[in-house]
């Protein structure tokens, strides 16, 4: 049996900048998504209709 640093494939790290990039897209995209969902969720959901302001 091989030990545990023995695996033939080896994943690296991902480098600080990506995660930063990858954190602040992640974040955008929820953000926006509440904010949709703040201005469109009755909507959506059916409990009101498109064309009533």
């Amino acid at each position: 049996m091989a030990g545990p640093n023995n695996h033939p494939i080896h994943i690296h790290p991902a480098r600080p900048l990506y995660r930063f990039f990858a954190t602040g897209l992640g974040a955008s995209m929820w953000f926006f998504l509440m904010y949709r969902a703040k201005k469109d969720g009755a909507v959506l959901l059916g409990l009101k209709h498109p064309w009533d302001h």
